[in-house]
């Protein structure tokens, strides 16, 4: 495969982000948690809350609520509510006087509810709600389930809490008020529910979802939007699903009136991520809709749906919205017009997914995979999709510098105006209006997939808004790669990594093999022409197996379909080659029974160890360690890619004789698992 060795050196099948460019601080290291709700009482101590339990195993998990110190550098409580199956908290809010009180989930029939509890057997079939209360010091106030019989999801609702004390929670189709004490419903109201909000009346209001096949919400006379029309957005020609349509609910502050109700969606539907009040009673709303008639204003800052990114579905005879738009709207006082209305998003798909209302702006943040994102700049395509945060003037007129985000930003920080957010393991705080640093992401240049742990002898990908001035190399004379080039150095651990390309906003490097000792590398990267460093921590893993991806084919089901009679199923699509050389697809497929190519990465320290930056002889060596698959294929040998760099192996691998199509494979090295799963192979039978 002598035409392909040249374009892996280079690196250049490389797409999607890892770190940051918003400088951020570790607040806390919270391993085998879950978070997933944020708050920050006026001394500016931050309570969190979700599950904690051993990640991935969901029997363990245990709800649980804590107060942390304003920098996060002490636990001043951490109560759980463990039962002896799943729990987990959804919501979460807190009164001027500390108190936490959380909304969740429960499964376990043994959920320890407190005396007097307002129900204290699990009913439902499947998930029980919850809601406790614990005081500025920890301890339980009252814990008790609710919903009855009734399924309660508390994720698409929410939690607040009134001045007398009194929570006021609600899933997709309820919302309840309970006393002070936890063990009476002062209110119902059936038949809508949501995100929550409340204004200085104490009146409630929802921005919630009616499915396409549930029954229309009760609309109000004069409503701002009285029905919608109804879309398929998901499923096949014989099955499909509806799309869910946004709508705004006042409630009086008892519960027993509603004061106006409207929809606020377009065909393809909407949903809220966040939902506030101002002084004048408007209600704003921030979210995602696929769809391109959803409801705007000429005087707002962009008016237009631009969003055009091709489906990244491929399926024939599927259905699937257009793509995501983010929007931000404000609904007059009284629920019948718009102040403003906005869409969000660059011509690619991008979504809301949280928003924090405060007197300077409203803080903003989602996926974003437009490179061209109002206000995004430095993040090439090749770091999409990420995170990101932004700030929309109160007038939606006017967007700030937008930033990518190392994790789901969770809640704003008015004391000290940072956003905090969530990146799995670390609660961290960063400054929405910092200057970004010079690394946008890091990316393994095999599989398109974000490093967040580096392997010995890994290729790897950095991205950055601007390296070098006007220079692209270096060029192999031939196969030699400096450490250094145009003033840009990228060390780990002090070790100088080959640099195999470097330009304006794209550095590749292969990480040292010197590093297998140790538990963490310091990435440190140095650009003198421009003044540039930037540095990043992460763990050493042994191996990290991946395998070459094409990110440059596009395929479409309906030539698939033709070439072969068989649906494209989805997976990813390696670089694969027939026995002949030539590349694997669905128009060029291999034989029933015949020998195909793939090409792996990562598989860290082999013997004999292999040296950093080296070419790989010819003939290559046999890989020490065994490869093995999940399916019909037969592996039949794995050597190092003659001519390319140390760390790419060959793996062929033999087609069954009485499979055609679209056939998935899936290989371990080692019994490590090699993270792309179900690569798509193409095979069609040999005419006798």
């Amino acid at each position: 495969m002598p035409a392909t060795l040249r374009l892996l050196v280079g690196c250049l099948w490389v797409s999607v982000c890892y770190a940051a460019s918003a400088p951020s601080t570790i607040l806390a290291h919270l391993p085998n948690t879950g978070i997933n709700a944020v708050k920050v009482d006026a001394s500016g101590n931050i309570y969190i809350a979700g599950y904690q339990g051993t990640v991935g195993s969901s029997d363990s998990y245990d709800a649980f609520v804590a107060k942390l110190s304003p920098d996060g550098s002490k636990i001043l409580y951490s109560t759980r509510f463990a039962g002896s199956k799943w729990d987990s908290v959804a919501a979460l809010d807190i009164d001027s006087a500390g108190a936490a009180y959380v909304f969740g989930q429960t499964q376990s029939p043994d959920f320890p509810v407190t005396a007097g509890a307002l129900q204290t057997t699990m009913l439902a079939q499947y998930d029980q709600g919850f809601v406790a209360k614990v005081d500025a010091q920890g301890k339980v106030v009252y814990a008790t389930l609710i919903g009855g019989s009734a399924d309660i999801y508390p994720s698409p609702g929410g939690l607040l809490v009134d001045a007398a004390g009194e929570a006021v929670v609600s899933d997709s189709d309820f919302v309840m008020k309970l006393d002070a004490g936890g063990g009476k419903i002062l209110a119902t109201m059936r038949g809508v529910g949501g995100r929550l909000a409340t204004d200085d009346q104490g009146s409630i209001y929802v921005a919630g979802l009616q499915y396409g096949g549930s029954p229309m919400i009760p609309v109000t006379p004069g409503a701002f939007q009285s029905t919608h029309q109804f879309v398929v957005c998901s499923g096949t020609w014989q099955v499909g699903f509806p799309c869910y349509y946004q709508y705004v609910t006042k409630l009086n502050a008892s519960l027993n009136q509603i004061v106006y109700s409207t929809y606020v969606t377009g065909s393809w539907g909407a949903a809220p991520a966040g939902i506030s009040v101002d002084a004048q009673r408007n209600v704003v709303l921030a979210g995602t809709t696929y769809s391109s008639d959803y409801p705007t204003t000429s005087n707002a800052f962009q008016p237009f749906y631009i969003a055009n990114a091709p489906s990244p579905w491929v399926c024939w005879g599927c259905s699937f919205p257009p793509p995501a738009s983010g929007y931000m709207t404000k609904l007059n006082a009284t629920g019948t017009g718009l102040v403003f209305s906005t869409f969000l998003s660059g011509t690619q798909a991008d979504s809301i997914a949280f928003a924090a209302f405060t007197a300077g702006g409203i803080y903003l943040s989602g996926q974003v995979e437009s490179p061209d994102f109002p206000g995004l700049d430095g993040v090439p395509s090749q770091c999409m999709p990420v995170t990101y945060e932004t700030r929309l003037s109160l007038d939606g007129l006017a967007v700030t510098g937008a930033r990518t985000v190392p994790g789901s930003v969770l809640a704003y920080d008015p004391a000290t105006g940072l956003l905090l957010a969530w990146t799995g393991v670390d609660l961290i705080g960063f400054d929405p209006a910092a200057p970004p640093t010079p690394i946008a992401c890091i990316v393994d240049a095999a599989d398109l997939r974000p490093v967040t742990s580096i392997a010995p002898g890994e290729l790897l990908s950095i991205f950055g808004a601007h390296f070098v001035d006007g220079i692209a190399g270096p060029a192999p004379a031939p196969w030699s790669f400096p450490t250094s080039f145009a003033g840009v150095t990228v060390t780990m651990n002090g070790i100088a990594s080959p640099l195999l390309y470097v330009s304006a906003q794209q550095i590749n490097l292969q990480a040292p093999y010197e590093i297998s000792n140790d538990a963490q590398v310091s990435l440190n990267l140095t650009s003198l022409r421009v003044n540039q460093s930037d540095s990043r921590t992460l763990p050493v893993t042994a191996r990290n197996p991946v395998a070459f991806l094409d990110t440059v084919t596009s395929l479409a089901s309906a030539d698939c379909y033709r070439n072969t009679g068989q649906t494209y199923g989805g997976g990813p699509l390696p670089l694969v080659f027939n026995s002949d050389g030539s590349r694997n697809t669905c128009s060029n497929p291999a034989s029933t029974g015949s020998v195909v190519g793939i090409l792996l990465a990562g598989l860290g320290v082999t013997v004999p160890a292999p040296v950093t930056g080296s070419i790989n002889p010819n003939p290559g060596a046999a890989l020490n360690l065994s490869i093995t698959n999940d399916l019909l294929a037969t592996v039949v040998s794995a050597v190092a890619l003659p001519g390319s760099i140390s760390g790419i192996w060959q793996v062929d691998v033999r087609m069954p004789l009485n499979q055609v199509g679209a056939m998935p494979i899936s290989l371990f090295v080692d019994s490590v698992p090699v993270r792309d799963t179900n690569l798509t192979i193409w095979t069609r039978r040999t005419s006798p």
